[in-house]
């Protein structure tokens, strides 16, 4: 898989643009529906519209079997979870888009996936790695400490966490990083 296929998709560029809103889901009863996806406990919107990008990367591809030598019995998986603000859509996209390279060309990196909920104005990532060192080397590089440092402008409430996970679990689906996010107390 080439560079250039992992860059932002369009999709999440455009979901950012057109964040939804935030507020409470209720179904035709009029009952309010818990959010699942913040960790907060508080009612919010339902991520029906999730719009995940395939999980790929230097140590992942699905064309060629999944998991890409050199095997491990164990990995670490990161995932973070981001409710946004509209305004601020274009350089939140900006932002990321920069990362992406110093991402994937992370030696330790496995796999990746974002993904987006336009009606809910949401933004997730999950990210696979050969170790925590690799995973660390990429949070303290300038591009994402770019991006950490605007969190609080870009969205409301976020929520990140990592964990071990065996080569049996992986690829991870997008069930599993949303009940961790979901388990996880919100960053800020």
């Amino acid at each position: 898989m080439s560079i250039h296929s992992y860059a932002l998709p369009l999709s999440l560029t455009l979901a950012l643009a057109a964040c939804g809103d935030t507020e409470a889901d209720s179904d035709s009863s009029g009952t309010t529906h818990a959010d699942d996806s913040t960790g907060s406990g508080e009612a919010a919107c339902v991520e029906d519209d999730l719009d995940p990008m395939p999980f790929a990367g230097p140590g992942y591809d699905a064309d060629k079997g999944g998991l890409q030598e050199p095997l491990q019995d164990k990995y670490v998986a990161s995932t973070t979870f981001l409710v946004l603000r509209p305004e601020t859509a274009q350089d939140f996209g900006a932002t990321v888009q920069a990362m992406i390279p110093v991402l994937t060309s992370n030696p330790g990196l496995v796999g990746f996936s974002t993904a987006t909920s336009a009606k809910c104005g949401t933004a997730r990532t999950l990210t696979v790695w050969r170790d925590q060192t690799a995973m660390m080397n990429f949070v303290a590089s300038d591009e994402h400490v770019a991006g950490m440092t605007r969190a609080q402008e870009f969205s409301t409430t976020g929520t990140v966490t990592s964990w071990e996970v065996t080569r049996a679990e992986l690829p991870l689906g997008w069930d599993t990083a949303i009940a961790r996010a979901t388990a996880a107390t919100p960053s800020y």
